[in-house]
């Protein structure tokens, strides 16, 4: 089974890609046109500001022109547009303009001066009011004042007034981020303050508004949103919120405890950042400041998740967050009260369902078991920091896609091959596996050399016959599997290999004894021979498992002896092996003497020994002249010692045997006896 971890799909992402890419070319072009940027071929214009060009909302920046050019006009709000384009964006000839948002804007002077373009840029910046971004926190008689690094944080200075009759001001040219602590003399429920951005040049933007700090904490609590865990669960992607302050990440096995003064990671500011696991299975994390109060975000843990096919159903179980227990870093205390999981499946190419409050595991009912879905749970959990600030975050699994292709069923274990009269392989299936969906269709591979070779497939027959094979040379292995109903395809099965039955040096009968039933073992093997009147086998002797070599005995064969192997599993199934023919030799002989006297005894001479795989025979026999006085084509004729119907006297007589075998090999013999009378 592969579960995979995938991608949603692409279309949505290739179009915010293309949009990227279209809005960087344009700003390329834009840019490149930017008649601020132009310095040859042009005259350079020119104005001053009569005032500050540090400016509030409403406010009138004033200029002075002192271009020396004609037909002088002003772009307030230039953003890089050609020169081409100029005539068509509203323009003015006045020196004064009122902002009404805030921003750094690009003021454009324009016209001609000694027969030339002519044009000039500079910057004008407009404020709200003089309130920069910053952030605080509290604790007891301890109040703490961080101003970050943001883009709107661009004053020469800053001034804090602590509500005490303390003021506080920052040096010019401060580097940001600004931390400042205030710890007051006496205890109050709330403290007034006033932060303020200073520019050396005065403005008359509005100052900034006082708040009303809570000295009891929890307004600037850190707070871990998201945390979700990779596909390959060694890593998740945490993103967390805070003040403009760097953090302590924390992180332990949902086993183990944290370790006060011993981070994961330290001066971490808030974002979003991935991190390894401690514990592949489930680690959870916190967040705390390491600054004054040292406040602390709630707990939230990684969500492991499983799917696996049940038949036709997908069945999740993932990694519950753990709720309960008061848990203490930094003196920071978190109870984490309960958790809210749905689970968000989508339909490759379908819908997509939110299930909520689903058990674990969960069971999810497929109607099409052959198409593609991905889940991806998602757990809410919620607690209590300080046993009075609630939070709030949230836990998400990986991604886990179930493409049934891609799900390996559990093999066929057992199955049998056997060879046939024709030396063929017969592959007979004994589908044993316990995935209980329908099969679709079989499988048949040849395997050789470490590889599978599909010899045939879409059917649902449980027996195939391999006629490309010749299992009389060699022994054949083979592997089965199939599809089912959903799609999956389960595994090989063992190796089912023929037995292949050879002749050996020495005459010996050899035999393979790899098993032909896949995980079942051999328990014996029969030699079995084949009677040559009626072709029925007989059982010539047992041999154990370990056993492969016999030695046969030819005497009772006359033409030829054939021999193969019944292979008996320890269930009881059987299978053989290919049929070995041994040629039975040829022998022929006449005795060296025969006397042809009438008494009955040894009257005839006649051609002793297997004359059977003789196709085509002639004898001849010569006295001591070499005249012939008998022939015949006949082996089994016999000679009575009488030439032309008379007696030949008793003397020493030659012959010649000339023969062919039916295999076509030449048999030839000769050699000398005695007649007696």
């Amino acid at each position: 089974m592969q579960i995979c971890n995938k991608n949603r799909p692409t279309t949505h992402i290739m179009n915010q890609l293309f949009k990227i890419s279209f809005l960087l070319l344009f700003s390329i072009t834009v840019f490149a046109q930017n008649v601020c940027n132009i310095t040859t071929g042009i005259e350079k214009g020119g104005f001053t500001f009569d005032g500050p060009s540090t400016v509030c909302i409403g406010q009138t920046v004033k200029l002075k022109d002192n271009s020396g050019g004609t037909d002088v006009k002003y772009i307030f709000g230039y953003f890089g547009q050609a020169a081409s384009q100029l005539s068509s964006i509203t323009s003015q000839t006045n020196l004064d303009y009122a902002f009404l948002a805030s921003g750094q804007y690009t003021v454009l002077q324009y016209g001609k001066k000694n027969g030339k373009d002519m044009y000039f840029c500079d910057v004008v910046r407009v404020l709200a009011n003089t309130e920069p971004v910053y952030t605080t926190s509290a604790c007891n008689d301890l109040l703490q004042i961080i101003i970050g690094q943001d883009p709107a944080n661009n004053f020469d200075s800053y001034q804090i007034d602590w509500g005490d009759g303390f003021i506080e001001t920052t040096p010019t040219g401060t580097t940001l981020p600004i931390k400042r602590a205030r710890n007051y003399t006496t205890v109050a429920t709330f403290r007034t303050i006033r932060v303020e951005g200073l520019y050396n040049t005065p403005t008359s933007c509005p100052r900034a508004t006082t708040k009303i700090i809570p000295m009891d904490g929890g307004t600037n609590y850190p707070n871990i949103k998201t945390l979700e865990m990779s596909a390959d669960s060694k890593s998740a992607t945490i993103s967390f919120t805070g003040a403009l302050d760097d953090y302590d990440l924390y992180q332990r096995s949902a086993t183990g405890t944290y370790t006060n003064g011993q981070p994961f990671m330290k001066n971490v500011k808030p974002g979003t950042f991935t991190v390894n696991l401690v514990d592949t299975v489930q680690s959870c994390f916190r967040v705390f400041r390491n600054f004054a109060c040292q406040e602390g975000s709630g707990e939230v843990c990684t969500t492991k998740l499983e799917v696996k096919p049940q038949d036709k159903i997908n069945v999740l179980k993932w990694m519950s967050n753990p709720t309960g227990g008061i848990m203490k870093v930094y003196e920071v205390t978190v109870e984490v009260k309960g958790v809210s999981t749905t689970i968000n499946r989508e339909e490759l190419g379908g819908s997509s369902t939110v299930i909520t409050s689903p058990g674990n595991p969960h069971s999810d009912p497929i109607i099409d078991c052959t198409k593609e879905f991905c889940y991806q749970v998602v757990n809410k959990v919620s607690g209590i920091i300080e046993r009075r600030f609630p939070y709030e975050s949230t836990s998400l699994s990986p991604i886990r896609c179930i493409n049934r292709k891609d799900v390996v069923a559990e093999a066929i274990t057992e199955s049998i091959v056997t060879v046939k009269d024709n030396n063929q392989v017969e592959i007979n299936i004994t589908d044993n596996s316990p995935w209980t969906l329908q099969r679709k269709e079989y499988l048949y591979y040849k395997f050789e050399n470490n590889t599978l070779d599909k010899i045939n497939f879409g059917t649902l027959n449980t027996q195939y016959t391999d006629a490309s094979v010749d299992a009389s040379t060699k022994s054949y292995c083979y592997k089965v599997a199939f599809i089912d109903e959903c799609g999956s395809t389960s595994a090989a099965s063992p190796a089912l290999c023929s037995i292949f039955l050879d002749q050996v040096s020495g005459g010996n009968l050899e035999w393979t004894n790899n098993s032909p039933f896949g995980n079942t073992n051999i328990n014996k093997f029969d030699v079995q021979s084949f009677n040559e009147q009626t072709n029925v086998p007989k059982l010539e002797t047992t041999k154990n498992a370990n056993e492969i070599v016999y030695t046969p005995n030819l005497d009772d064969f006359d033409v030829e002896a054939k021999y193969r192997i019944k292979a008996i599993s320890t269930n009881g199934k059987e299978s053989f092996s290919n049929t070995y023919t041994i040629p039975i030799d040829v022998k022929l002989f006449l005795p060296n003497a025969f006397t042809p006297n009438g008494d009955n005894i040894n009257d005839e001479l006649s051609v002793k020994g297997s004359t059977k795989r003789i196709s085509n025979f002639e004898i001849q026999i010569y006295n001591r002249w070499g005249n012939a006085v008998f022939s015949s084509t006949d082996p089994s004729k016999t000679w009575d010692g009488k030439f032309q119907d008379k007696n030949v006297p008793s003397d020493t007589y030659s012959f010649k045997i000339i023969a062919k075998l039916n295999d076509g090999q030449a048999f030839n013999k000769s050699g000398k006896f005695v007649l007696l009378r």
